[in-house]
């Protein structure tokens, strides 16, 4: 779907920006969703959820799950992710998502205090007049992790979800989403790993420092997958990427090459098309083992002049 389409078919305005998500989510889905390619599905198809909720979107459109999978760039029909978010799927299990016929119809901030008018909260008539835009069997998911991020807060009656509390989240604007699916080279697998360096970049404000080995393994993908995705988002401009060493030889063992500096841009700045990027030089080995040593010679002559001067300086005269 086209930007405009999806922007249009889920009646966004700019105050419906911001969406909190919970950090663990990442390590969450790895521990419970056995094939990789499906992770970033789920993460994409929580956050949707969680925004639909939030904003109350269920009281003025009608939105399922097979809309859902076409937003996120799925054909409707597509069963195999189908294990994930149906009744008594994995997110259910996790407790990240609840089946419910219970819906928001509004919502309002009272003393600071998120409250939402509840479908069940209206007479019947009007609840019959509600229904008749939805199928007899309609459900929706209720973020559970937005009301309570554990079972005990809940016994608790202490809502600390991410909608009351937004203490170890990321905040991922609904534009980045909206602008993520509407490229299908980006998708939610670029979705995915945006958000997880945005979550990063919150953390360490001057950027987040990994191996690109090391990315991999920690958003759980195949790494050739993430590169593709780094590549799509470099060339949209989503993300920029400070290579801490000149040169990259392909035969340097992993420990020995420095790790990237990852920072993520405002949807402000994004492309609206792919355009080319400053790469890191790639050489051979022979030339790399070359190219030490001009280095290595070019520091010992600076050094040795470092010292005449040090010299001349602690003379008595």
């Amino acid at each position: 779907m086209q930007y405009d389409e999806i922007k249009e078919s889920l009646q966004f305005n700019e105050k419906e920006t911001n969406i909190f998500i919970p950090n663990e989510i990442f390590n969450d889905l790895q521990n419970n969703i056995k094939k990789s390619v499906h992770i970033p599905f789920a993460y994409s198809y929580y956050y949707l959820i969680t925004w639909l909720y939030r904003y109350a979107k269920y009281g003025s459109i009608s939105i399922d799950n097979k809309n859902i999978k076409e937003i996120l760039g799925y054909n409707k029909d597509y069963k195999p992710i189908d294990y994930i978010i149906k009744k008594n799927g994995i997110l259910d299990l996790m407790e990240y998502t609840i089946t419910t016929k219970d819906f928001p119809i509004a919502w309002e901030v009272n003393d600071n205090y998120l409250n939402f008018s509840m479908l069940s909260d209206f007479d019947e008539e009007t609840i019959k007049t509600i229904k008749e835009t939805k199928s007899r069997k309609y459900t929706i998911k209720f973020p559970y992790k937005a009301f309570f991020r554990t079972k005990e807060s809940e016994e608790d009656n202490y809502e600390d979800g991410t909608f009351y509390d937004v203490s170890n989240t990321h905040l991922v604007p609904f534009e980045v989403f909206m602008f993520c699916m509407s490229h299908k080279e980006i998708g939610c697998t670029g979705f995915y790993l945006w958000s997880y360096l945005k979550m990063q970049n919150q953390k360490f404000v001057n950027g987040y420092d990994v191996a690109m080995h090391q990315l991999a393994i920690d958003i759980g993908l195949p790494k050739m997958t993430m590169v593709d995705h780094l590549k799509a988002l470099r060339q949209y401009n989503m993300l920029d990427v400070i290579h801490n060493q000149e040169y990259f030889c392909l035969l340097l063992d992993d420990g020995k090459r420095k790790a990237n500096t990852y920072i993520t841009n405002d949807f402000t700045s994004f492309n609206d098309s792919p355009k080319d990027y400053k790469k890191i030089k790639v050489v051979e080995a022979r030339e790399y083992i070359d190219l030490i040593k001009e280095e290595a010679e070019r520091n010992r002559m600076k050094y040795q002049e470092e010292r005449i001067e040090i010299s001349l300086d602690e003379l008595p005269f």
